[in-house]
């Protein structure tokens, strides 16, 4: 009777897992890559902080003290896409 050694099995689902956790973050990237449908659109501070990749807060921060284009609506702030992009790549040349 032919056993099987338990670190090989072990070996071969890191393997499986290793796959599956690079291929899940190759499909992430390609999503936060594809261009937003409307570039005329309205973010949030949400949305805006995933663009960035900042914490929420930090784009609060980047509206009350780095010019950040933004329009307050009651409680909130709502950014234009081409403002956005247009702040990051000012902010890169500073």
């Amino acid at each position: 009777m032919q056993t099987t050694n338990p670190f090989e099995i072990i070996l071969s689902r890191l393997d499986d897992l290793h796959f599956a956790i690079s291929d899940l973050s190759v499909r992430v990237a390609k999503e936060s890559t594809k261009p937003p449908a409307n570039p005329e659109r309205l973010l949030d501070l949400t949305e805006a902080a995933q663009i960035v990749r900042k914490p929420v807060g930090t784009v609060r921060h980047y509206i009350h003290h780095r010019s950040l284009p933004a329009t307050k609506i009651g409680k909130s702030y709502l950014i234009k896409l081409p403002d956005l992009l247009q702040w990051v790549d000012d902010f890169k040349k500073k």
